[in-house]
């Protein structure tokens, strides 16, 4: 997919052009217009903790910095509210954003019920307020539990909702909170190929996804050559060197809280015998999070020397401290998408974070379930520098994101759709589909005669045309043209509804056609099986088609009969009738040699080209169709046992049995690519 950046974003720290200011006036003008009122689109930013802030705040700043096509309400709840958790809100007020609303939603409480509880209580509270600011768009992050809240609240109220940050994989409960947003949500915006991928397998409308990055690394990837030194001292002391200190974060696991106390106390005892400086953040708010807590006081980490734990860093600064870290351990996303960018060293703890997408500055133990394995990743990794990853964002996430907001046309049908593959039978039945059939056209073109057919999906033939074939190239080009339409317009008639027109042979690859780059795969007849063979109709030399079909025949039997070499006893020609390949067939049943001789090298030219796909793409199955075919098989065999590799001479070749296989081939062409790309 291609991704533009947009325009306007670094123009407008250029000064007044008068470029700038004439495409700035089109573009609002063509927004508002669209959104119908003249009126600007109002955007609800739902933040709940510092880890969605560092990803939304790049957004906020962009949408505040064009007030001419936006309104900007921030609403604050989740653990941002909390004094155990630093009261996060006021970095938000510190970075100039009006708060319109907070909601108080965290339930206090060690278990897996104070979320449930919390979740409940964000949904009582939030009605009220999307009622009074009734935004266009709602913009949710990631995969909290306050962030399902959000999402809920605002599908059940009609409001568009953009998810930042869907279809990765990690390895928890957030993994299915993430997903659950994903199919609330109308709009989204990820920040890997990956997950582009896996939110297009949900079944989202590709439209209604852009693969922008992460807006984090909008400031990640111009931030690490700021003063850095004077954010070193001041979290960890005056004596400590960039690249001689750790950074460590670590959260509870949801689905196994024991566990996951247990690795956090282990990791604490290998940082505590690995004796450098180390910067320990709490945990979040996820039920566990009190006990690790314990944890730490138990430990001492609060009064060790080694150690300065906090609740919360700034974001900017805690970009500093890790960018210059000499490694971080834990949990954390932060150290798998965003720590890459500055290619310090990561190590990963666990399952939590066990699908994500990581650079090679990242080394995990999943099962950190001794005190020396620790020990021994971080001596692998400590001081160590890696190659910086791009992964997650190039630094341009934010303008994209504006531009798709701004193309968000608020006229669209609220209720999204879902692109869900073809079911092979489904039995609902829709008024259309009964009095409509999917069909395709089919062409065959013969030695003696063209034929066009209506095909319907089921393989049934409604309607077949037949006219002899011209003698000229352009000719039967016209001539075919000719049928197709004649062959549309009574499809009209028959309530046949006409996906494509095929022609050609085909090759099966794990039950589906191999269509190809162009569309043109499985060109069989035209394989070269000689170097100074006749003129094919194709241009070249020595073709399967210049051999071996009816055409070529017929053009063989026309020679012997104008050297009177074709007729044997038993046989005649009308005058009025046209030599043709039956011709020549019925006198090398009727044993005229030369017959023979000549459909022999047909055959064999047929055998070596059915060699060639066998050495190259090794099929189970060659079926021969056609009338032609009952004529070729056995000397196909022949060659297959003469010419073959011994590893592909075992493969079946068989007469097709179908009534017309050539023109349900052609159609099944045009039937299964089309039918299979239905959504």
């Amino acid at each position: 997919m291609e991704i533009n950046v947009y325009p306007h974003w670094k123009l407008c720290f250029q000064g007044p052009h008068e470029l700038y200011f004439k495409n700035l006036s089109k573009q609002k003008k063509q927004v508002m217009e669209k959104n119908g009122n003249n009126r600007k689109l109002r955007v609800c930013v739902a933040t709940c903790n510092r880890a969605d802030y560092s990803k939304l705040a790049p957004i906020m700043f962009g949408i505040k910095m064009e007030p001419e096509f936006f309104e900007l309400d921030v609403v604050v709840l989740g653990s941002h509210l909390i004094d155990d958790y630093g009261n996060t809100y006021r970095m938000i007020e510190q970075d100039d954003f009006d708060i319109n609303t907070r909601l108080h939603t965290i339930v206090r409480g060690e278990d897996e019920a104070a979320m449930v509880e919390s979740v409940g209580l964000a949904l009582v509270k939030l009605p009220d307020v999307l009622n009074r600011l009734k935004p266009d768009i709602m913009i949710v992050h990631g995969d909290r539990f306050d962030a399902l809240a959000l999402a809920t609240s605002a599908a059940l109220m009609n409001i568009r909702i953009l998810h930042i940050e869907g279809g990765e994989v990690s390895g928890t409960i957030d993994d299915s909170i993430r997903h659950a947003i994903t199919k609330l949500a109308h709009y989204h915006v990820c920040c890997t190929r990956s997950a582009e991928q896996h939110l297009i397998s949900m079944c989202e409308d590709h439209d209604r996804i852009l693969l922008a990055g992460c807006p984090s690394y909008d400031k990640l990837l111009s931030a690490k050559n700021k003063d850095y030194m004077s954010i070193i001292r001041m979290w960890l002391g005056d004596d400590v060197k960039s690249k001689d200190y750790i950074v460590a974060l670590q959260h509870p696991v949801t689905t196994d809280i024991k566990h996951s106390i247990k690795m956090f106390e282990l990791t604490l005892d290998a940082l505590i015998s690995f004796n450098k400086r180390t910067l320990v953040l709490f945990p979040n708010i996820d039920a566990g999070s009190k006990e690790m807590v314990r944890v730490m006081r138990k430990k001492g980490i609060e009064h060790h020397p080694n150690f300065r734990a906090v609740k919360h860093v700034p974001f900017d600064q805690f970009i500093q401290l890790v960018a210059h870290a000499g490694c971080m351990i834990g949990n954390s996303s932060c150290g798998v998408r965003e720590v890459g960018a500055f290619g310090t060293p990561v190590i990963n703890l666990g399952t939590r974070q066990i699908g994500r997408e990581t650079g090679e500055n990242v080394l995990h133990v999943r099962d950190a379930d001794t005190q020396d394995k620790i020990l021994q990743a971080l001596h692998l990794q400590f001081g160590k520098q890696y190659p910086c990853s791009k992964i997650y964002g190039d630094g341009n996430a934010v303008p994209r994101i504006l531009k798709f907001l701004k193309s968000i046309d608020l006229q669209e049908p609220l209720q999204k759709k879902f692109c869900f593959p073809p079911v092979k039978e489904n039995i609902s039945q829709d008024i259309d589909h009964i009095l409509e059939t999917l069909s395709a056209l089919a062409v065959d073109l013969g030695g003696t005669n063209l034929r066009v057919a209506i095909v319907s999906m089921k393989g049934e033939i409604v309607k077949k045309y037949t006219q002899f074939n011209p003698k000229t190239y352009e000719e039967r080009i016209n001539l075919i043209l000719q049928m197709c339409v004649e062959a549309a317009a009574e499809a009209v008639k028959l309530n046949c509804r006409i996906l494509g027109v095929g022609i050609g042979g085909g090759i099966i690859h794990q039950h589906e056609l191999i269509h190809g780059s162009s569309f043109c795969a499985a060109e069989l007849g035209h394989l070269v099986v000689s170097l100074d063979g006749p003129d094919c109709s194709c241009g070249s030399h020595g073709c399967i088609e210049a051999y071996a079909s009816g055409m070529a025949l017929q053009r063989e039997a026309k020679k012997l009969h104008d050297e009177d070499l074709l007729l044997v006893e038993g046989m005649s020609v009308p005058k009025d009738e046209a030599v043709s390949a039956v011709h020549l067939i019925q006198a090398a049943k009727l044993g005229n040699v030369k017959a023979q001789s000549i459909l022999r090298t047909a055959g064999t030219a047929l055998g070596l080209g059915v060699v060639n796909i066998l050495h190259t793409i090794n099929p189970s199955l060659v079926i021969l169709s056609g009338v032609l075919a009952s004529h070729y098989i056995h000397i196909v065999k022949d060659v297959i046992r003469q010419q073959a590799l011994s590893s592909v001479q075992d493969v079946d070749v068989v007469v097709s049995d179908l009534v017309d296989p050539a023109l349900l081939g052609a159609a099944s062409m045009v039937l299964d690519y089309t039918t299979r790309r239905i959504c």
